[in-house]
């Protein structure tokens, strides 16, 4: 028999070892913040943040609401600590691509393949219906917590433009482009990338089609001749690459 989520969490709570006095061991206390981002994710997501309290939180972990403030001040911080998490979760392994990218062992794959590998994964990250939802919340806060929406811009479209930037910074090096700022170009070409999807988190997130690829693939020409690329010599070897976002609801990072 398969027990929901909030009573597996009691059980597991219940069934958890304690130090003297009642305390809860280090393990366990970890154990508990862990279910807490967990069902603290599946709720922001599912309700919003507006429609989701410190009690359900609490009662969906099976923990009580003193636990939650343990660890947590206020919702704020919590849905901030979601925040976190789900960024890293879609934008950690693009970001660490870029880093290999520009390392020791960087491989020389075409600078038109690595852009048109990285604007499908941002797309990808952007139809996922969890994004929109986050999305929508982060505007709803904004006029009461505009700190989270700078969150968001700072832990979300920086690292993306910063890792677009580093593979730039690397085919400049190699004199394939002709780019004197590569944290805006980066920024230009994700604007014209993603802008019907940046520009409407409101809307529902639809999947990929004929008009979106055409785009897609018109601003990856546009931009290449911008920024006069020369192709690269034949034989180069590939990069690795990302892989598409994995939908997860439990807040783990992949």
């Amino acid at each position: 028999m398969t027990l929901p989520v909030p009573a597996f969490a009691r059980l597991g709570a219940a069934c958890g070892q304690k130090a003297k006095g009642g305390r809860p061991t280090r393990e366990e206390g970890l154990r508990r913040q862990r279910n807490i981002m967990e069902a603290a994710t599946r709720l922001f997501l599912d309700r919003g943040f507006a429609a989701t309290s410190l009690e359900a939180v609490a009662d969906e972990a099976g923990v009580s609401k003193a636990t939650v403030y343990a660890h947590y001040t206020d919702k704020r911080s919590l849905f901030a600590e979601v925040l976190r998490g789900r960024i890293d979760h879609w934008l950690g392994p693009l970001s660490r691509a870029a880093k290999s990218e520009c390392g020791g062992e960087c491989r020389a794959k075409p600078l038109p393949d690595k852009l048109d590998v990285v604007s499908r994964y941002v797309l990808a990250v952007l139809r996922e219906p969890e994004t929109v939802s986050l999305r929508r919340s982060l505007i709803a806060t904004a006029p009461e917590f505009p700190e989270l929406a700078r969150l968001a811009e700072t832990e979300g479209r920086h690292k993306v433009i910063s890792a677009v930037a580093a593979l730039l910074d690397h085919h400049v090096a190699r004199g394939e482009i002709a780019v004197t700022d590569t944290e805006m170009a980066a920024d230009l070409f994700l604007a014209m990338v993603t802008g019907p999807y940046a520009g409407m988190p409101l809307l529902p997130a639809d999947e990929e089609d004929e008009p979106a690829e055409r785009r897609r693939s018109a601003a990856i020409e546009l931009f290449l001749k911008a920024v006069d690329y020369k192709l690269a010599p034949a034989g180069s070897a590939p990069d690795e690459v990302p892989a598409g976002p994995q939908a997860d609801r439990t807040g783990h990072r992949p």
